[in-house]
């Protein structure tokens, strides 16, 4: 189940990425020689903005990747003062929202707020958008923009609880989508060679191969998606990433959330731990990719780097630091018990179990029934049951049993309590 909620509308997700290049990325890279398409309005395959428009972008950006909300909200507000029949200033304003509501999306009281304010930006977004094409059909502005707020919306509906076995789910991820690809097309035809429209490519290849193989539910409503090929798209990932002159920061971004989630070979995790420490160097502010940070350290079996990363996450949360939210603690204070269960430090071990065990209850009932909380029960009876406490860690594998079963959580919970746990990790 656990990539459920990465592929659903697939359509959708890619384009999200790709549309944002024109104006959204703080630190463009590797910039391309400023030459006219023709016919398309466009300088090295993307619209420039001026300098005091630039600027604002440049800073805005920055400021929205560390999680400075309000200053992001004030820069792209400028822009707009600018230039208020442009989409690109209500478009960015829409991603601020974006990127408040990602640290929180699995909490719904948490995010709420922030969806109303996404939803109103972006329907801005599409109607200006709307308004260029109805004049220009080929108006690449309003391409790009209708491109990315359509992707961003449909990403947002991953985010908070798409369900991948519900036929009418991929029914309206696939409507959506269908206009998404239609777009991704175009652009490709007026901007065929650009770095930054990689973005979107590679997307479109890893998640239609992947959603084929996985998911046959999906076909019939997404069969106009070409059939994708997962190395592919990553190599395009990994090109973008590199060459893409505003796209780099969404590739990056997009690179390491698959190959953390997706894959499951240590080659893949490696990979992502490059990523992502140089992504949580260049914004440290923000929380997502320090919690990517952490995850391949864990991943890569560098316990220690992942213990001082999940420490520091701890930190944040308790200073409060913009997107250091109470989910984060709740993950990390596992992941702290899990690494000293690894250790063989079983006292702390189950004191950390036990405390994200309280954090999750703390958060919501769909936390203290999560997967995340059964293993985090079931590890506190193997941490009990290594301190020789079995009567103690019976207690917890009862609890595992009265949750659902996850990763044959009930099996392994009935095998313990009649035998006490006596590995060095399951």
């Amino acid at each position: 189940m656990k990539h459920l909620r990465k592929i659903g509308p697939l359509v959708a997700l890619a384009i999200a990425g790709f549309a944002l290049p024109i104006a959204a990325h703080a630190q463009p890279t590797d910039p391309q020689p400023e030459t006219q398409d023709a016919g398309t309005g466009l300088r090295g395959g993307w619209v420039l903005l001026n300098a005091q428009e630039t600027a604002l972008v440049r800073a805005g950006t920055n400021a929205m990747y560390n999680l400075r909300y309000n200053e992001a909200d004030t820069m792209f507000n400028k822009l707009i003062e600018l230039d208020p029949e442009h989409p690109a200033g209500y478009f960015l304003l829409a991603l601020v929202d974006w990127w408040r509501i990602v640290p929180n999306a699995e909490i719904k009281v948490q995010y709420e707020s922030a969806q109303k304010s996404f939803d109103s930006r972006i329907d801005k977004v599409l109607e200006i958008c709307d308004k260029r094409l109805a004049n220009n059909p080929n108006d690449i502005i309003g391409l790009f923009f209708k491109g990315s707020a359509l992707g961003y919306r449909s990403r947002l509906m991953l985010l908070t609880g798409f369900d991948a076995t519900s036929p009418l789910a991929w029914v309206r991820a696939g409507t959506e989508g269908k206009e998404a690809y239609d777009i991704i097309l175009q652009c490709q035809r007026l901007a065929p060679s650009n770095s930054d429209i990689l973005l979107g490519s590679g997307l479109y290849n890893y998640f239609s191969a992947l959603i084929n193989d996985k998911y046959p539910i999906a076909k019939s409503v997404l069969g106009f998606l070409p059939p994708g090929d997962k190395k592919i798209g990553l190599s395009m990932l990994r090109i973008s990433g590199q060459r893409a002159v505003y796209a780099g920061t969404e590739a990056r971004y997009a690179m390491i959330d698959i190959l953390t989630t997706m894959e499951e070979d240590r080659d893949s995790h490696e990979q992502s731990l490059l990523v992502a420490k140089a992504l949580y160097q260049q914004y440290p502010g923000n929380s997502v990719f320090e919690r990517f940070l952490a995850k391949n350290y864990y991943q890569t079996g560098d316990l220690v780097n992942a213990d001082s990363t999940y420490t520091d996450i701890l930190r944040r949360v308790q200073r409060r630091d913009p997107g250091y939210e109470l989910s984060l603690a709740w993950r990390g204070l596992y992941y702290l018990g899990d690494i000293r269960l690894r250790l063989g430090q079983y006292i702390d071990a189950a004191k950390y179990f036990q405390q994200a065990d309280v954090l999750a209850h703390r958060i919501g009932s769909d936390e203290a029934e999560s997967n995340w909380n059964i293993l985090t029960n079931l590890k506190m009876g193997y941490a009990l049951d290594k301190q020789g406490r079995h009567d103690d860690a019976v207690a917890q594998y009862r609890k595992v049993l009265s949750m659902d079963d996850y990763s044959d959580s009930r099996n392994k919970a009935k095998k313990y309590i009649a035998q006490p746990y006596n590995g060095t990790g399951d």
